[in-house]
């Protein structure tokens, strides 16, 4: 498996998916509006705190070869508590994938998933890409991440993943391994003069303390020329920028499940209902 590829489809397009997080009836409607041979690109979280996160992960790994993903917090969550390394939170809707029979094909599928798809001029990554990280350097971090997850110590790789580990080259072990996640799957606001990751705020881009922007605001950020499509804030709602596109339009809390479509742009919507109720998810919620 590689970290990221550049195929295309036979019509040349590509839907982008946002966050699912276990609402598979939203994403079966929302399904009706597109092809029935689309080319699908879920970007992550594809499981958990919704209510069918089992049949969720089954149906997006049963689409084969028309669909890819790229893991989330929450799919790295679940890989975490599979490997003994972490614990289920009260709200999480993952039980009943550990429970499987198929657990341990659906938890290796997962797992071969990637951080970083790069498809024609669009990068896809969960939360986005650290704001310090250039093109070579997020390649290579995400190749070094899924080599690791894919391979035979995956257990290993996950044992310090819970963390709010601050990018640095010269990391090593577990310690890097955090940070790159964190850097592709956990990332919201930023330090306005040096670039380091808050792994608090979850408000919108406008309630940043003073100090804060979100990464996408950083006047410094190296691929601000480049396209990057992600989920993972749906306080942000949908951002349709030229170089930014931001689809977690809140499919759990009662918002839409959005699709966009490459390289046109076209946005296609479903009204999801209310699967969580956002308020009994307090910010002492750390892991997030």
């Amino acid at each position: 498996m590689v970290s990221s590829t550049t195929s295309t489809s036979s019509s040349g397009t590509l839907f982008a998916i946002g966050d699912l997080q276990g609402c598979l009836e939203s994403l079966e409607e929302l399904l009706t509006q597109l092809p029935q041979d689309a080319e699908l690109l879920f970007v992550g979280d594809l499981v958990n705190r919704g209510p069918q996160s089992l049949q969720t992960l089954r149906f997006v790994k049963n689409l084969g070869s028309r669909a890819r993903s790229i893991l989330g917090n929450h799919d790295l969550h679940l890989l975490a508590v599979a490997a003994g390394a972490g614990e289920m939170h009260k709200k999480d809707t993952i039980a009943d994938i550990l429970s499987a029979p198929d657990r341990d094909e659906l938890i290796n599928w997962l797992r071969n998933q990637p951080l970083l798809i790069e498809q024609g001029d669009v990068l896809f990554a969960h939360a986005g890409i650290h704001p310090l990280w250039d093109l070579p350097t997020a390649q290579k971090l995400a190749q070094e991440a899924h080599e690791a997850l894919a391979g035979p110590q995956w257990q290993r790789w996950l044992q310090g993943m819970y963390g709010n580990t601050q990018w640095s080259p010269d990391l090593t072990g577990e310690k890097r391994m955090r940070a790159i996640l964190n850097g592709f799957t956990r990332m919201r606001f930023v330090n306005a003069l040096t670039g380091e990751l808050d792994f608090d705020l979850k408000e919108g881009a406008g309630t940043a303390p003073k100090g804060w922007v979100p990464w996408f605001e950083y006047k410094h950020r190296l691929l601000c020329d480049h396209t990057i499509c992600f989920g993972h804030w749906s306080m942000l709602g949908l951002i349709n920028r030229p170089n930014l596109v931001a689809i977690d339009t809140g499919c759990l809390w009662g918002g839409e499940l959005t699709a966009v479509r490459f390289p046109d742009r076209r946005i296609f919507q479903e009204k999801c209902p209310c699967w969580a109720n956002p308020l009994a998810f307090s910010k002492k919620h750390k892991k997030d």
